[in-house]
């Protein structure tokens, strides 16, 4: 099946989706399969970010921690994400780069079912890098 990926859209809207192809920053668009087996190819432009999550269904009643503790990522640089839709992400980043599509965040809550997102640079409002 490979990756298990979630694509949020800027128009709001989201996709549940599969990729086998190796994920890379460069790329101008993103190949994915749908839960019916359709084959979609999805501009960067139009995606929010792509969450690699561990389920496609999650626990809706879990909130996930914004602060570090057992189990988080210990590398990378500290990093919050704030999105043009209000939502805000935390994390750790290996890899902040300018000129890069974007780049991938490892969230700070290691039961968070996200295993990592990767931010579209161009769709995020505000990047914040935090001292420790």
């Amino acid at each position: 099946m490979g990756n298990k990926l979630i694509l949020r859209l800027k128009d709001g809207s989201m996709l549940k989706c599969s990729s086998r192809i190796p994920f890379s920053a460069a790329f101008e668009n993103v190949t994915v399969i749908d839960e019916k087996g359709e084959v979609h190819k999805i501009p960067i432009s139009e995606i929010k970010a792509i969450f690699f999550v561990k389920d496609f269904n999650g626990n809706p009643n879990y909130k996930a921690g914004a602060e570090f503790g057992e189990g988080s990522p210990k590398a990378g640089k500290t990093v919050s994400v704030k999105f043009h839709d209000g939502e805000t992400i935390k994390g750790k980043v290996i890899n902040l780069a300018e000129g890069q599509n974007g780049f991938f965040l490892y969230p700070a809550d290691p039961l968070d079912n996200n295993e990592k997102v990767f931010v579209v640079r161009s769709n995020a409002l505000e990047i914040k890098t935090e001292t420790e």
